[in-house]
């Protein structure tokens, strides 16, 4: 069921509105979904327009990962919205932005459409990061990851660190043979729900900050991909083979930073 739509005008915050319905956060393959408007009006650049709506499958920018891109269109008459950018704000209220101004008005009943090649690639590209973590793991690497970046190309993942010529030599042939290993076992992603006090329970060490006030509190989303968890919001292949091969391109120290930079294998 959908929620009735807000008393909200086009020109009144999104703070005002409730949450947006995750659904991308369900199904990584759910490329289309009823709902309905909740708002419209200006983008926040002021260059284009924003639809916000009671539930939605596209996955917005963030944590690393590209915001989805699609349309959506009215059930009865009006027209389609093409959406080139997806965003979250604070309050969880999910902003769907396009150029032109969409034939749809607060109460319609949309169908949202996500173009699927492209949710494809983000999940994978994203699953990918998340095994280069556990790749680092088997190879008794247990530098912190602090950042990833799973946009095409120039996909990496941060660690805070540095490591030596020759222990960046030695460990890219060892990152590439357990990556090549844990794509071929087909391992299936497990997604939960915990509560932030009990993080350390699912997540190794090294992928929580080690101030334990830093993990938050209430229900945190934690997204296991090859046997390894972490705390993500964004879309995941089911199992590793969906990978279909990543290439270990480089490993590189800069600073007290150490990147991982990869490729995806189609």
């Amino acid at each position: 069921a959908t929620a009735k739509p807000a008393s909200v005008a086009a020109s009144e915050p999104a703070s005002n509105l409730p949450p947006t319905e995750a659904l991308y956060q369900t199904d990584t393959y759910l490329f289309t979904a009823s709902a309905t408007v909740l708002a419209i009006g200006p983008d926040a650049k002021g260059t284009g327009w924003s639809v916000k709506l009671d539930r939605t499958c596209f996955h917005p920018q963030g944590g690393g990962q590209p915001a989805d891109q699609g349309t959506i269109s009215a059930c009865e008459g009006g027209g389609t919205f093409a959406v080139s950018m997806v965003s979250k704000d604070k309050a969880g209220v999910v902003s769907h932005d396009g150029p032109e101004e969409p034939s749809l008005k607060v109460g319609d009943s949309v169908t949202c459409t996500v173009d699927e090649a492209s949710r494809r690639k983000n999940a994978r590209v994203h699953s990918a990061g998340h095994l280069i973590d556990v790749a680092m793991t088997n190879a008794k690497c247990n530098l912190r990851p602090t950042k990833g970046y799973h946009f095409t190309p120039g996909s990496y993942v941060e660690y805070d660190g540095k490591l030596e010529a020759a222990e960046r030599d030695a460990l890219l042939p060892k990152l590439q043979a357990s990556m090549d290993e844990l794509i071929g076992q087909a391992l299936p992603t497990k997604v939960l729900t915990v509560d932030a006090s009990e993080l350390g329970q699912h997540c190794p060490p090294n992928a929580l900050p080690e101030d334990r006030a830093l993990w938050g509190k209430g229900w945190v989303r934690v997204v296991s991909v090859g046997g390894q968890g972490c705390p993500c919001g964004g879309t995941h292949v089911y199992d590793t083979k969906e990978l279909k091969g990543v290439k270990v391109e480089a490993v590189k120290s800069k600073g007290k930073i150490t990147r991982i930079s990869y490729s995806m294998i189609d």
